[in-house]
């Protein structure tokens, strides 16, 4: 593999396989909140929709700062 035969350098496919396995991660923590808060909680169905709605704005906000950072470490790369 590249990144073995230089130590100290961490190719783009790396990083990027670093950066979507922290946003993997971030995503399995949200869900795992939202579970536990649903299970919890009793209340109406439109708290549920609240919560759904919460998730899926800052799953889509990470996977945005995902291809922001993916697209910046391919524009540096180039320049």
């Amino acid at each position: 593999m590249a990144h073995q035969e230089h130590p100290g350098i961490i190719s783009d496919e790396v990083r990027d396989e670093i950066r979507l396995y922290e946003c993997a991660r971030k995503y399995e923590t949200i869900v795992k909140q939202s579970r536990r808060s649903g299970a919890s909680d009793g209340r109406a169905s439109s708290n549920q929709s609240n919560r759904n709605e919460a998730i899926v704005q800052t799953v889509t906000r990470f996977l945005h700062e995902l291809r922001t950072k993916s697209t910046d470490s391919d524009y540096s790369a180039r320049a």
